[in-house]
């Protein structure tokens, strides 16, 4: 039964997942992961927390390649056969609508100075995408940016489009990252919340030093733009809800039983 380590941002984009199955066990709690059974697979379902320093502690710890005395633990004893990061993304060219389900072929980093490209498993990225088509839901092969800030305007957007990206999030690097250092094959399943011309509060403001949201200054800035907010919220809502049966047929599918490795370029 291969075993997959599951990575989301939050408890809503946790939610297609734990909707459908029935936890069998829950790891410590420095982890934030549950264990679940589901067809032929085990699952570690991890929700790392918004933003690349939330996703890098988790993604590491889970993984291993934490330092000793770092917070987190690995979800079980046994290293992960694959590793799946799930959830929103935003799009930056018209090539990308809202609504659109997405997997990533590599990810970018829109830090300054950072390493190269990371890629997914092109085995297990194709299994992915072909269990979809076969299932009729479209999914598209993009190349995903993993940004620091929530890009809120259209010409941040398009800036970040210069690197030849198609997506954002907040996660999908430093998820990824991990899982080549751990040689463990990886691939992002996301779904476009909004897209290029979307308009949306700046939280940007509210952003933390760990890349997640301050409570009470979101709180402010949603109260500022009530409209906006709840247009936010709806979508990623209607995004969530289209992405959770695409979700249920991979989790249920033998993907996993035809991963390959890695790939470092």
């Amino acid at each position: 039964m291969p075993l997959v380590y599951v990575f989301v941002a939050s408890k809503m984009e946790a939610q297609p997942i734990l909707a459908f199955t029935t936890p069998t066990g829950a790891a410590g709690p420095k982890t934030t992961a549950v264990i679940v059974d589901q067809g032929e697979n085990r699952f570690a379902v991890i929700i790392t927390g918004m933003g690349i320093g939330n996703a890098k502690a988790k993604a590491d710890a889970a993984l291993g390649l934490g330092s000793p005395g770092s917070s987190g633990e690995p979800p079980t004893a046994q290293k992960p056969d694959a590793v799946l990061a799930v959830g929103l993304c935003g799009g930056l060219t018209q090539a990308l609508p809202e609504q659109r389900i997405v997997a990533y072929t590599e990810c970018l980093s829109a830090e300054p100075n950072r390493a190269p490209p990371v890629y997914c498993s092109p085995t297990l990225t194709e299994a992915i995408v072909g269990t979809l088509q076969r299932h009729g839901i479209t999914c598209a092969r993009v190349i995903g940016i993993t940004s620091t800030r929530i890009a809120t305007t259209k010409s941040e957007r398009l800036a970040l489009a210069k690197s030849g990206a198609t997506a954002v999030d907040m996660e999908s690097y430093e998820i990824i990252s991990a899982a080549v250092r751990a040689g463990v094959p990886a691939a992002v399943l996301r779904i476009a919340s909004d897209s290029v011309d979307t308009v949306m509060p700046d939280f940007n403001p509210a952003v933390n030093a760990e890349g997640g949201l301050d409570g009470p200054k979101a709180l402010w800035i949603a109260i500022q733009s009530p409209l906006e907010t709840l247009r936010l919220l709806a979508a990623n809502k209607r995004a969530m809800d289209r992405l959770g049966p695409a979700v249920k047929l991979i989790l249920q599918s033998n993907c996993f039983s035809r991963i390959g490795s890695p790939v470092k370029k």
